[in-house]
């Protein structure tokens, strides 16, 4: 999974989105235009579980979950489905009712 990704994500809001992840040894990097997002992984065969916070750093931002302003702590799993693509779906933690999903391209 290391390497740079760029992400296609939305929630069950009916809000989308996309911006890029950096993964590395178990940890994550990324953002989008409103949002950073820091975390880890774990990779088990193709399967892969994630943690992210996910923090908005342009003041009023709204998430794909219509919330505003907030930090959000995602939890993720997915599956690589291809030398350079992977799908990935979960929910934020305190919010289970609102699903998210993503889909991946692996980039470098």
């Amino acid at each position: 999974m290391d390497g740079l990704w760029t992400a296609e994500f939305g929630g069950s809001s009916g809000i989308f989105g996309g911006g890029i992840v950096y993964f590395d040894a178990g940890k994550i990097w990324g953002g989008d235009s409103t949002y950073f997002y820091i975390g880890v992984y774990t990779l088990d065969g193709s399967t892969f579980r994630a943690t992210l916070v996910v923090a908005p750093f342009i003041d009023g931002a709204e998430s794909v979950f219509k919330t505003v302003g907030q930090t959000l702590t995602l939890e993720l799993s997915g599956i690589v489905t291809g030398e350079r693509t992977a799908t990935a779906q979960g929910n934020a933690r305190g919010i289970p009712h609102l699903k998210f999903g993503a889909k991946l391209t692996k980039r470098t």
